[in-house]
């Protein structure tokens, strides 16, 4: 009843102080248009995993059930955020949306068949989370951009990033099919590039040649992938976070939790070792090369590089990719000393790098046993392509030449007359 008989200046008195604790609660609120900006209110976690899931392809229907098993599995320490592009035909459940979209993964307890996850906007992709918006996953700016969003507003004492979907080695990753275009080794290389990620894995074909890990020596502590196939299922997502959940956070240890819930062999490549690897393998070429004078030499060493262990897609034609290891192997007791000297250091090095292996191209395959002609363009030295990665580039003696006459091992072997 006191109030109701103050005196008018009582009453502006208490009106604005009542205003200024309006105004200190709204500025302490940081409110944004980006609704992302207030989740670390709770201080950084131990892991921001990001996924760029380039599912506009057939492998549509694998995405989705991969986003599912991280649901279930999702621990406390880790943020998991998923960029997915879908596609059309290949799988109509979960809403049957075809566009890009962003979560951030939340835990399903339910065993729910749709997305429990969180949808975001991202303002530097024009993402939103009611509108429908195609994003070219192919595009290595997506990448980039999605990565910067991940570290800006998901902190974290570690960062890593996995690259979902097909993958072809030194050619390709990220398949599009709505733009009927992919992302370029290179490309792929400058959108990580000083992003500050501890782990790079790829849960695709393909991850673990030596293309595709040199030219990401730089980007990451560690790289993770697969010398050859991949299955289209992905990586066991329940075994990786079960891995996670013991408490080691560890770059070390993130990577090895990839590579341990790839469902075929793969590697984990510490990138520090990777300039001394490179270094051996063009040596190993080097030597390999100049023993070759004759006819007879040529076809003596292409029948038995041709013959040792490979990995190749089933499907033709496709790309040849020889285990390096196993090459250097044929050659470690070779009567010729230099070049017997460079391959027991490569093969030294090649194991202490990657038990599992690392391999390169070496051929494209016109069908079972049967070689092309030549290589892709691509992947020739040629100074005129501005696209191709740092190992064509730099390689001296393996990658061949436009005019076929350099003296690499390939130019020997394909495209030298004797």
């Amino acid at each position: 009843m006191g109030l109701l008989h103050s005196d008018k200046k009582n009453n502006k008195h208490t009106f604005l102080v009542f205003i200024l604790c309006l105004m200190c609660f709204f500025s302490a609120c940081s409110f944004s248009d980006d609704p992302v900006l207030i989740t670390d209110q709770k201080g950084n976690k131990k892991l921001t995993l990001m996924i760029y899931m380039a599912a506009d392809n057939d492998l549509e229907s694998y995405a989705l059930a991969n986003l599912k098993e991280i649901e279930k599995a999702l621990i406390q320490e880790v943020n998991v955020l998923v960029l997915l592009d879908r596609s059309e035909g290949y799988d109509e459940t979960c809403g049957n949306w075809t566009d890009t979209r962003l979560y951030e993964v939340l835990h399903d307890d339910g065993g729910s068949s749709s997305i429990n996850s969180r949808r975001l906007d991202c303002p530097a992709l024009d993402l939103t989370s009611s509108e429908a918006t195609e994003l070219d996953m192919s595009n290595s700016s997506v990448l980039q951009k999605f990565i910067e969003f991940g570290k800006v507003n998901y902190k974290a004492e570690k960062y890593a990033l996995i690259i979902w979907g097909h993958g072809g080695g030194w050619k390709a990753f990220a398949i599009d099919d709505r733009s009927k275009s992919y992302m370029s080794v290179k490309e792929l290389g400058n959108a990580v590039r000083n992003q500050g990620l501890d782990v790079i894995g790829f849960d695709t074909c393909f991850g673990g040649v030596i293309e595709n890990v040199y030219e990401l020596k730089d980007c990451a502590e560690f790289t993770v992938g697969c010398p050859g196939v991949s299955p289209n299922n992905g990586w066991d997502y329940k075994s990786f976070f079960e891995m996670l959940s013991e408490g080691d956070y560890s770059s070390d240890n993130i990577a090895h939790a990839m590579g341990q819930c790839s469902r075929a062999a793969a590697s984990v490549f510490e990138n520090k070792k990777v300039s001394n690897l490179m270094d051996s393998f063009e040596q190993f070429c080097k030597e390999l090369s100049q023993s070759i004078q004759n006819e007879n030499d040529r076809r003596q060493i292409l029948d038995s590089l041709f013959a040792s262990k490979s990995y190749s897609y089933t499907q033709y034609p496709c790309d040849m990719f020889l285990d390096i290891r196993a090459m250097a192997g044929l050659y470690t007791s070779s009567e010729n000393t230099l070049l017997s000297a460079a391959a027991v250091r490569l093969s030294t090095v090649a194991s202490d790098i990657s038990a599992t292996g690392i391999s390169l191209h070496f051929i494209p395959l016109d069908s079972a046993n049967i070689m092309a002609s030549s290589h892709s363009e691509d992947y020739i030295k040629n100074e005129n392509k501005t696209n191709q990665c740092a190992f064509i580039k730099e390689s001296r003696w393996w990658v061949p030449s436009v005019n076929g006459n350099s003296g690499s091992l390939l130019d020997k072997l394909f495209y030298m007359s004797f």
